[in-house]
């Protein structure tokens, strides 16, 4: 019997944060732990993660922490890898800028190419060349002064890969334009942690919610999503907004529960939190609503698709290549609460029509190939790959 290879997947996030990134690194950890022996690096305490559903797909831990990221502590987690006999490393990046590729020579990821250890990476989330390298209420002339030294770091540190994977086209059109000399090393994989056998064979009543889930944060357009509805509430009078996520921004709470207030609709503008129960709200809402600003691609917006929810969603990063304007849902502008009420308005006054974009999309994200199943069909091909011409 051929010895199972050993794969590290490196997060700069702790597993147990439940964000999207971590989220997909434990759908790769149950996906794959059948073929591949996986070492998990990440900030994770030991005892947080014995409590998590991916702990028995992990066959070693490499405790990380990023805000200590040096050459000389990304040289040594490059040791611990080839000293644990690592035969390919998988590093997972938030942004495009992440594990110390801003600077060059701070990267484990380049460490780790010269100890002979094949590595790709995958960037979560593209905005713009200026986001990422340094604080965001920094000056323009700082960030442009610093540009150089970051999109340095950033080449070196794609010039130690194999592939940079990314989740959507759009963000791979990025990419390839801003590092063109190594164009040819992005390539763009849907992820998801949908399965196939989790699409619900037969439908529930829908109820008159509209449904937006993930973190509540500027970037996430709740607000914008707010004012919309505050538009339309007086003329459907039996729908709520439904706000399902961690409080993350104060400050966007607080305008959101301002909006609530001003149009008298406390009782119907609701954010109850993080929830355990996404899927069956997915499955019970009228509506799903994906307001962002930026999006790589939209995790939440994607189980909603798949469970048959009619859906509206920004053109914004990947999300149009989740949903098609007038066929599989609405598409409108970042930014814009009148187009959003006009969409909103839409939807809740044709239940018909909710209930064919429902069908459509739920389809589309099937045929698109965007499942759990698939996105470790791809991910076992390019590790095969990369292992084959070691």
């Amino acid at each position: 019997m051929a010895e199972r290879k050993k794969i590290a997947l490196c997060l700069e996030y702790p597993l147990a944060l439940r964000g999207g990134v971590s989220v997909l690194v434990e759908t790769l950890l149950a996906g794959l732990r059948d073929r591949y022996d996986l070492i998990l690096v990440s900030p994770d305490r030991p005892e947080a993660l014995a409590g998590q559903p991916a702990a028995s797909s992990i066959a070693g831990h490499v405790a990380w922490n990023p805000a200590t990221v040096s050459p000389a502590t990304s040289r040594q987690l490059a040791q611990e890898l080839s000293r644990r006999g690592a035969a390919l490393a998988h590093f997972h990046l938030g942004g495009n800028f992440g594990w110390g590729n801003r600077f060059p020579g701070h990267s484990p990821i380049i460490h780790a190419g010269r100890l002979g250890i094949p590595v790709c990476t995958t960037v979560h989330l593209v905005v713009n060349l200026l986001d990422g390298f340094c604080g965001p209420k920094k000056p323009l002339w700082f960030k442009l002064a610093l540009l150089p030294v970051a999109w340095t770091g950033k080449m070196q540190s794609l010039a130690s890969v194999r592939r940079e994977i990314s989740v959507s086209q759009h963000d791979a059109g990025k990419l390839r334009r801003w590092y063109w000399p190594l164009r040819g090393k992005i390539l763009q994989m849907y992820h998801s942690r949908l399965r196939l056998g989790s699409r619900p064979e037969t439908s529930v009543e829908r109820e008159p919610m509209v449904l937006n889930v993930g973190h509540i944060a500027w970037r996430k357009g709740q607000i914008v999503l707010a004012e919309a509805f505050a538009l339309v509430a007086a003329k459907h009078p039996e729908w709520k907004l439904f706000l399902a996520g961690d409080l993350m921004e104060a400050s966007t709470v607080e305008k959101i529960r301002a909006i609530a207030k001003s149009h008298k609709l406390e009782d119907r503008m609701l954010m109850p939190g993080e929830r355990q129960d996404a899927f069956d709200l997915m499955r019970r809402a009228g509506i799903y609503v994906q307001p962002s600003y930026h999006e790589a691609l939209g995790l939440a917006l994607q189980e909603a698709l798949f469970l048959g929810c009619a859906s509206i969603g920004t053109r914004a990063g990947g999300i149009p290549e989740l949903v098609e304007h007038e066929r599989t849902g609405l598409l409108v502008e970042p930014g814009q609460p009148g187009q959003m009420a006009r969409a909103l308005e839409t939807l809740m006054s044709n239940p018909q029509l909710r209930e064919e974009y429902g069908r459509r999309g739920a389809d589309a994200i099937v045929q698109n190939g965007m499942t759990a199943e698939q996105m470790v069909a791809n991910h076992v091909k390019l590790y095969e790959s990369m292992l084959t011409h070691a």
